[in-house]
């Protein structure tokens, strides 16, 4: 069996698996299923590969150092230590206080 993880405590997708299980079931179980119960169950199952897909991808960090690029500061492109919100986009106090010395 599969390892468990974030996206087994998700309760879509609890709901997702039960419903496909209910679905293949009836598939299985059933001589007179309807196409319109295969559908669902590939539905289901597409969904439940989406969140699963999406989960994912918001694991993935960039880089070699292994933090995301919204961390970096646009200017220096180092990972932020105190960032600040300008008007002009998110930047790092410390590479602004170095650009300002002067």
């Amino acid at each position: 069996m599969a390892k468990t993880g974030v996206l087994e405590t998700d309760p879509r997708v609890a709901e997702l698996k039960k419903e496909l299980q209910r679905l293949v079931k009836s598939i299985v179980e059933d001589d007179d299923y309807s196409v319109e119960v295969m559908d669902r169950a590939r539905e289901a199952l597409c969904s439940i590969k989406d969140l699963k897909v999406k989960r994912s991808m918001s694991l993935k960090l960039h880089g070699p150092h292994s933090f995301p690029e919204e961390f970096r500061c646009p200017l220096s492109r180092e990972m932020m230590r105190d960032p600040v919100i300008l008007a002009t986009g998110q930047f790092s106090v410390q590479f602004l206080g170095n650009q300002t010395d002067g």
